[in-house]
Order: structure tokens, then C-alpha cells, then sequence
């Protein structure tokens, strides 16, 4: 093949090219069905796209920096703010040894009542009271030695007078007798110490409330340094609420002013009454702690549960009387002057 013929070759291409794309087209207008999405329907709306949730539109959170949470129900008051609180007990105790040793009993479980100097658990005391045989019996030993040294020293005191005996010899006798006394009263002191150890091995309650939470049982070695917890005591009586309020919200807030607490989760409300508000304010959130007790004399509420507390809004300022804003009849303004000039204009005119 020569170069002369490679014009008319791919003339020919071309033209076979354009007329089976002519041909392909003319076949899908003669009924073949395309391939595709189905037509819309009218007035169907379009379809949902699922996706996460939209996030709640709640207060800020309750970890360390953050503000007063801010809650959203709806309150029977109009224009009232609800604020989440802390339900704590009013008193707390965590009771532990006074000594070291080994659990033998302990008198109460979790959930008991107790009354103030009720004993709750004792350690083994039979070292204790060893202890303190060992202090009697010394104190028993000092007493002898100072009567023995006070009869000596009487003795020496007859011969003395009588001139047989030096004045060294008498003072060696009332030196001794001194020393004799001074170990009475030290074998006295080791004695009382003695029995006071005997006592710090039984533990009683402070105060009165229920026993939350229960940490050793008998049998198991606790120590004073460091501490052991064995019991721990709050009085549920009274419950205290702590909350985080704006510091916008102070100037309506006081000491002695009721508010609602909501506890949701016993379909509960209580007023409480505002016995502290902190004197400092968190420079970081603008808010300030206030604490406010709730009588619990039905023992219906507990520690940790989640409350609500309701701020009522400030109080509006009261409208002035009718009588006040309408004007006096001997009033002198401007309309009562103007009108007592026109009878002596209408004199004038004739």
C-alpha cells in the first residue's frame, strides 16, 4: 500500500463511524426503554434522609468550669427559672478506730438507725486490759514504796531530834520519801491511761441518723494512722441542696427566702428554705453557690437524688392607685390656670 491511498482509507473510517452511530440512535427511538430513575410523582414530598439526631437543647454541663445547669420544664409559676441541685445529707460522719487492732464485733448493717452514743463496733481490747493490770499492780508497788519511805523518814525525824543522826542522813530519808510520792502519781497517771485505752476499743455514733455505708467487718485488722473507715453516719432528717445560680439571679435571692425543690424520681415537691449563699462568686462561670435545707422527717428523700430547684421571678413592681394619678381638683397646672382664665376673658369682652 502506497501514502496515496491513505487519504481515501481514513475518509472511510470516519464515514463508517458516523453511520452506525446514526443507526444506534434510530434504534433506541423505536421502543427500546432507557434505563434510569422512575419519574417523579407530583405532590409527593421528597424522601428522608436518615442521620443522627439533632443534639438536646439543654443547660451546660455539670463537670468542673462549667455553669449553672439550666433546666427547661415547665413551671406553674410564669417566668420562674429552674436550676439542678445536689442533694446531700445535713450531717455526715466517718467513723473510725481509735486504736489499732482487730475488728471482734461490729453492731449494726447498713441501713440501721442509730442514736447519739449508740456503740457501733469494738476491737479486740484483751492487750488493752492486760495493760491495765500491769498499770494496777504498779500503782499498787509505788503505794508501798512510799509508805515504807514515810516510816523511814519518821524515824530518822526521832533521831534526829534526839541528836544521834547528821543532817545529811535526814535529808537522804526526805529526798527518798519526795521520790516515792512522785512514782504514786506517775503509776496513778499510767493506770488512768490504761483504762482510757480500754474504752477507745468500742466506737460510738456522734449523732443521730442511719448507717450508710458499712466498709469493714469482723475479723479485719484496721488502724488509726492512717485512718481506717469502718462506718460511715448521716442524718437524713434534714436534706441539704446544693445548686449554681447566675450571678445576674443574686440580687433576688436571699437568706431566709423559700423556693421549690422538684424531686422528680418520688413525684415529690418540698420548699426549702436558704439557710447560705457562698460569699465569693467563680470568676470562670459567673455563678454562685447557694444552700438551702429540706425538712425530711418522712425519710421520703435520699441523698444524690436529682432535684430541681425553683427560683421564683422577682416580685413587679406594684401599680400606682387611680386616685393617685388623677389630679387634685384645687390643683394650679397649666390646664386648671388656662381655665381659670377664660371666665375673666369672657368678662372683658363686653
Amino acid at each position: 500500500m502506497t501514502t496515496a491511498h491513505l487519504p481515501r482509507l481514513l475518509l472511510a473510517a470516519a464515514l463508517f463511524t458516523i453511520i452506525t452511530g446514526i443507526t444506534g440512535t434510530l434504534a433506541c427511538d423505536n421502543g427500546e426503554k432507557k434505563v434510569g430513575l422512575p419519574p417523579a410523582r407530583e405532590g409527593a414530598a421528597a424522601p428522608a434522609i436518615p442521620g443522627p439526631p439533632p443534639a438536646p437543647q439543654t443547660g451546660t454541663g455539670t463537670g468542673a468550669g462549667a455553669g449553672p445547669a439550666v433546666t427547661t420544664t415547665p413551671s406553674a409559676t410564669p417566668g420562674a427559672s429552674h436550676y439542678v441541685a445536689t442533694a446531700l445529707p445535713k450531717h455526715s460522719a466517718e467513723l473510725g478506730p481509735k486504736m489499732s487492732g482487730t475488728l471482734t464485733a461490729v453492731m449494726v448493717e447498713e441501713g440501721d438507725q442509730v442514736k447519739k452514743g449508740q456503740i457501733l463496733f469494738r476491737l479486740d481490747a484483751r492487750g488493752i486490759r492486760l495493760g491495765v493490770s500491769q498499770a494496777e499492780t504498779a500503782l499498787q508497788g509505788a503505794t508501798i514504796n512510799r509508805d515504807n519511805a514515810k516510816r523511814e523518814l519518821d524515824r530518822q525525824k526521832q533521831l534526829a531530834d534526839k541528836g544521834t543522826i547528821s543532817a545529811a542522813v535526814l535529808e537522804r530519808a526526805e529526798a527518798a520519801f519526795n521520790a516515792s510520792v512522785n512514782g504514786v502519781s506517775q503509776a496513778e497517771v499510767m493506770l488512768s491511761m490504761a483504762r482510757h485505752n480500754t474504752s477507745d476499743s468500742s466506737v460510738s455514733s456522734p449523732i443521730d441518723g442511719v448507717v450508710a455505708h458499712k466498709f469493714k467487718s469482723v475479723g479485719e485488722t484496721v488502724t488509726m494512722m492512717p485512718p481506717t473507715t469502718v462506718l460511715l453516719i448521716q442524718d437524713h432528717s434534714v436534706i441539704e441542696l446544693r445548686t449554681r445560680i447566675p450571678e445576674s439571679t443574686l440580687k433576688h435571692v436571699k437568706e431566709g427566702d423559700i423556693i421549690t425543690a422538684h424531686f422528680t424520681a418520688v413525684d415529690a415537691t418540698r420548699e426549702a428554705k436558704v439557710v447560705r449563699i457562698q460569699p465569693t462568686v467563680d470568676p470562670l462561670t459567673r455563678s454562685i453557690e447557694i444552700v438551702a435545707d429540706v425538712d425530711n422527717k418522712d425519710n421520703t428523700l435520699r441523698p444524690g437524688m436529682y432535684v430541681e430547684v425553683e427560683l421564683s421571678p422577682p416580685p413587679a413592681p406594684a401599680a400606682p392607685p387611680a386616685a393617685a394619678l388623677a389630679a387634685p381638683p384645687d390643683a394650679k397646672g397649666p390646664v386648671a390656670s388656662a381655665r381659670a382664665k377664660q371666665p375673666a376673658a369672657a368678662k372683658e369682652s363686653p
